[in-house]
């Protein structure tokens, strides 16, 4: 079982206003291989998050999440992924797996 399945079936009573339905909705898109069309597609997601960490560097801050960000997306848009929505950065997580864009 994955954690995106983990996720799926784990659905306790108490989660109510607390519960991730963003990440369910993301996991699931994971699960049915949904990456188009995009909300916001990984090249786009990958332009801002550079831009974010620029804007920090020009004022002296340094946003290390966000450069790592950055570098996900960028991972999968060299993938393949760049057109595809922003949740198939995905595959940038493996290095000998799912490489290529699948829809």
């Amino acid at each position: 079982m994955t954690a995106f399945q983990v996720v799926d079936v784990w659905t306790p009573s108490w989660c109510g206003p607390l519960d991730m339905g963003y990440l369910r909705v993301m996991s699931g898109a994971i699960l049915a291989g949904r990456f188009t069309p995009p909300n916001v597609q990984v090249t786009t997601a990958a332009q801002v998050a550079n831009l974010i960490v620029e804007a920090g560097e020009s004022h002296g801050v340094r946003l290390d999440v966000a450069a790592a960000t950055a570098e996900r997306f960028r991972r999968a848009a060299e993938k393949g992924h760049g057109q595809s929505d922003l949740v198939a950065s995905y595959h940038a997580s493996f290095d000998n797996g799912p490489d290529r864009a699948d829809g």
